[in-house]
């Protein structure tokens, strides 16, 4: 295993959770400020108290200590063969980590006439580990709440390297990294901050930015109906793409980021929407260029089609033909998919964002440019148009009328012989006497034969007759 691969393992093992750092009554001037700059945007539409969250190492040090221990007991135990490198990264680590914590902080907003009941806004800063060494990014933030509505499908937006952004849908199951959410809990999703920590991670996630190019080359960027409603409205992708992504950032090494996502909370009878900028150092129209993006992201999605639920009967689903089927509900499915493992199944191969592109340019690579290609249905219905329209079946021959065996001429139930060559037939339809090579050569010996003995019967007589004759001619004289 190569060691960016072990480092990275050993990373996601060790689920390092923030919001486990938080603090709501000391938050401090720097965590502060990013707070009042956000909220500023609405101040007009600012309802009630915001209440405020930030890192605190000091109130969690001894949580942290114990946090690290464990790891470097990791490395001791689990990582032996890496253990020098694994060892030298993670001290770098550790610090990178202490300056997130303390770059980290959320604000509930209450506000009106909105189309949420709380805005909320956070800092997001991400470590990333290259070259075995780690960096933090700290200028992100993120808009996020919930609207009131359900939408039909999860859907995201991202940009891509030399093509105009997106917005897709997510097909299948949400990848956070293996966090659970629990449905059953009652204070809104949007305010677990562990929940909010997967969705911002999964933005990053390879699953993810695999779906947007899924459906920018497979689908050609249209067929679900909500995203084609979102891509229909100009001036919202004009405001999305003012967002400053990974791309643009640097901090992704790829041709692919996600920065907006919007997922249905169909139990809360809610959607989350949720749109990440990754700023830049004395960016201050960050704040304005994510919430306006957030803003018009979230009024789009309460007016895009929502599914439509058919109605039912007592008594469940029932069949055409009255059968009863079996049905699910959705913790129903999500069990099910936790079970069998979610995600890749074991042995199944995964391609690489950069293999899918290298794919698809040698495929498009075979055919010239310009060049006209028919499918198979357009092929057949050519050939019918050569053919003069008509519709010709295919011969095949009649299994109650056998061939001669002799000359191969068919032959009707009845007959005795075959009226070209004169060969018998069997009561079952088969000649009595078979055409082979040996047979035909037996009567052609039997013919000469007959044909001698005639000859020579023949020379017999006519010897005969002259002996007679000289008798005749002797008495005579």
């Amino acid at each position: 295993m190569a060691e960016q691969e072990v480092i990275k393992k050993f990373i996601d093992n060790l689920e390092f959770d923030m919001s486990e750092y938080l603090d709501d009554i000391e938050v401090s001037e720097n965590q502060n400020k990013l707070i009042e700059e956000a909220s500023s945007i609405m101040k007009e539409n600012i309802v009630g108290e915001v209440k405020k969250y930030g890192g605190n190492l000091k109130k969690n040090a001894e949580k942290f200590e114990n946090f690290i221990k464990e790891a470097e007991k990791r490395i001791e135990e689990d990582y032996k063969d890496f253990q020098k490198e694994l060892s030298q990264m993670f001290k770098d680590y550790a610090k990178k980590l202490r300056k997130l914590i303390e770059k980290s902080c959320i604000a509930i907003i209450p506000v009106k006439e909105m189309p949420w009941v709380d805005i909320l806004f956070r800092s997001t800063p991400r470590i990333t580990i290259e070259n075995k060494k780690a960096n933090l990014t700290e200028d992100g933030i993120a808009f996020y709440g919930e609207i009131k509505c359900v939408i039909s499908r999860t859907t995201i937006y991202g940009k891509m390297k030399d093509a105009e952004p997106l917005f897709a849908p997510l097909m299948g199951d949400i990848d956070l990294g293996g966090y659970k959410l629990d449905e059953s809990q009652k204070s809104p999703k949007s305010q677990i901050h562990s929940y909010i920590n997967a969705v911002i991670d999964t933005l990053d996630a390879s699953t993810t930015r695999l779906q947007l190019a899924k459906y920018h080359e497979g689908y050609q960027r249209h067929g679900e109906p909500i995203c084609d409603f979102l891509m229909n409205k100009k001036d919202l992708l004009d405001i999305m793409n003012k967002i400053r992504s990974g791309l643009e950032s640097s901090r992704i090494k790829s041709n692919i980021a996600v920065c907006g996502i919007s997922i249905p909370l169909t139990n809360d009878g809610t959607s989350l929407i949720l749109v990440a900028d990754d700023g830049a150092k004395n960016d201050t129209d960050r704040y304005v260029r994510c919430f306006e993006s957030f803003l018009n992201f979230s009024a789009a999605c309460c007016e895009a089609p929502k599914a439509e639920v058919p109605s039912q009967q007592p008594g469940g689903i029932r069949s055409p033909g009255g059968q009863e089927m079996k049905e699910w509900t959705a913790e129903e499915l999500a069990a099910q998919s936790q079970q069998r493992g979610g995600g890749v199944p074991p042995g199944m191969e995964v391609w690489t964002e950069e293999e899918l592109q290298k794919a698809s340019k040698e495929r498009g690579a075979g055919i010239p440019e310009g060049m006209e290609v028919w499918t198979e249905d357009e092929l057949q219905e050519l050939s019918r148009k050569r053919q003069g329209g008509l519709d010709i079946p295919e011969w095949t021959a009649d299994d109650e009328m056998p061939e001669c065996q002799k000359c191969g001429y068919s032959l009707r139930k009845g007959w005795s012989e075959c009226p070209i060559c004169g060969t018998l037939v069997g009561a079952e339809g088969t000649p009595t006497h078979a055409s082979s090579p040996e047979s035909e050569t037996d009567e052609i010996k039997e013919e000469e034969g007959e044909e001698i003995e005639k000859k020579e019967s023949s020379e017999t007589h006519d010897s005969s007759e002259d002996n007679d004759s000289n008798i005749d001619e002797n008495k005579l004289l």
